[in-house]
C-alpha cells in the first residue's frame, strides 16, 4: 500500500511540476520519434528555438493559449513572436513546431507554465489614455503576494524598439507599485505589449502580460469650438462644433465620430419633468435643435465616440456646459 502511494505521488509530480529553467522551458507534451528536438521557449524574448537532424526544410511554428492562436512559417530553427503578434501568455501556452520532409510531417510540442507562486501576479490590470497623450495604468497586488512584493511595469511598441519602463509609480500602503503615469504617449495602429513583473525576497512572483491596442483605451477629449445660434423667426437653434483632438490624424477623419448632445431646461424652480434632459445623436459636426422655446433658457453639452476608423468606441468626456436662450436670438461659443 505504501509503495503504491509513493508510485502515485511520483506520477503526480511528473505530470504537474514539469522541469524548466529560469527563462526557458523545455517540457515535451509526449514522447516522440520526431527529428525535431530540444524545443525551448524564452518568455522574456518570446522566442522559440529547436534542433533538428533534417536540413533544407521550412517549419511552421505556433503558439496557442486559451484565447488565441498564432502560426507562422520560418526557414531557420528559431521563431520569434513580435509584439504585434504577441498574445498574453501569463496563464500559460502550448508552443510547437511542424515540418514536412519527403512526404512525412514531423512535429514537436511543449507546454509553457509561467514561473512563480500562484496568486502573486498583478491583478485587475487596466490602462486609459486621456488628454490626447497621457496614460494611466492601474493594477492590484496579487492576493497571495508577500508584503515585500514590488511590481514593475514596462511596455514595448515593437521588438525593434527599446523597452519603455514606467517613469512614475503610485504606491499602496505597503509601498508596492499599484499604478503608473506616462506622458507623451503615441497612439499607433499595432498592439503594444505591456508587462508587469514582480520581485520579492520571500517567493518568485508570477508576471502579467497583455497586448493592448492603444486607440481602444483612449478617453476622447470633448468636442471644441461649440457654437449655438438661435432664431425667433424660426424657433430653432443651430449647434455646431469641431471634432475632439487626437494625437494622430490622417486625412479627413470627421466622419469617424458619433456625437451625443445633452440639452437641459435651466428654468428656476422647474419641476422634474421640466428639468428632464433631451439626448440627441448626430453624425456630422452640426445639429438643429427643433424644440427651442424663446422664453426658456437651456444648457448644452456634447461628447463623442468613434463610429468608424481607428477611434475609441467608448464615450469620451463631456464638454463644459454652454447656456443659451431666454433673450431671443443668441450666439454662444466655448
Amino acid at each position: 500500500m505504501v509503495a503504491t502511494f509513493q508510485f502515485l505521488s511520483m506520477i503526480w509530480s511528473i505530470l504537474f511540476f514539469p522541469i524548466w529553467c529560469d527563462d526557458s522551458v523545455n517540457t515535451k507534451m509526449m514522447p516522440s520519434s520526431s527529428p525535431i528536438d530540444n524545443l525551448t521557449f524564452s518568455h522574456t524574448k518570446l522566442q522559440l528555438t529547436w534542433d533538428s537532424s533534417i536540413t533544407d526544410i521550412d517549419y511552421n511554428c505556433y503558439m496557442e493559449t486559451s484565447q488565441d492562436y498564432i502560426e507562422k512559417e520560418v526557414s531557420e530553427k528559431t521563431c520569434i513572436f513580435s509584439t504585434s503578434e504577441a498574445i498574453a501568455i501569463h496563464k500559460g501556452a502550448i508552443l510547437g513546431v511542424k515540418g514536412t520532409y519527403n512526404g512525412t510531417e514531423y512535429s514537436e510540442e511543449i507546454r509553457f507554465i509561467p514561473p512563480g507562486k500562484n496568486g502573486t501576479r498583478a491583478e485587475n490590470f487596466s490602462c486609459v489614455i486621456y488628454n490626447i497623450s497621457f496614460m494611466n495604468c492601474t493594477w492590484d497586488a496579487g492576493r497571495k503576494a508577500p508584503d515585500d512584493t514590488q511590481y514593475f511595469l514596462s511596455l514595448q511598441y515593437s521588438r525593434e524598439e527599446r523597452v519603455v519602463n514606467c517613469p512614475h509609480y503610485i504606491k499602496d500602503a505597503f509601498g508596492r507599485h499599484i499604478a503608473c503615469s506616462f506622458q507623451n504617449v503615441t497612439i499607433i495602429y499595432d498592439p503594444v505589449y505591456f508587462l508587469v513583473k514582480g520581485d520579492s525576497n520571500e517567493s518568485e512572483i508570477q508576471f502579467y502580460d497583455e497586448s493592448i491596442t492603444l486607440y481602444e483605451i483612449e478617453k476622447l477629449t470633448p468636442p471644441v469650438n461649440i457654437t449655438v445660434n438661435c432664431s425667433e423667426d424660426q424657433p430653432r437653434c443651430i449647434v455646431q462644433w469641431k471634432r475632439p483632438q487626437l494625437s494622430w490624424s490622417e486625412g479627413d477623419i470627421d466622419p469617424c465620430f458619433q456625437y451625443q448632445i445633452d440639452i437641459r431646461n435651466k428654468k428656476t424652480n422647474a419641476t422634474s419633468e421640466e428639468n428632464k434632459n433631451e439626448l440627441h445623436m448626430a453624425q456630422g459636426t452640426s445639429f438643429i435643435f427643433e424644440n427651442y422655446n424663446v422664453k426658456k433658457k437651456y444648457s448644452l453639452q456634447i461628447r463623442a465616440k468613434g463610429n468608424a476608423c481607428l477611434v475609441s468606441k467608448k464615450w469620451g468626456e463631456w464638454s463644459e456646459p454652454i447656456d443659451f436662450g431666454m433673450d431671443g436670438s443668441t450666439t454662444n461659443k466655448i
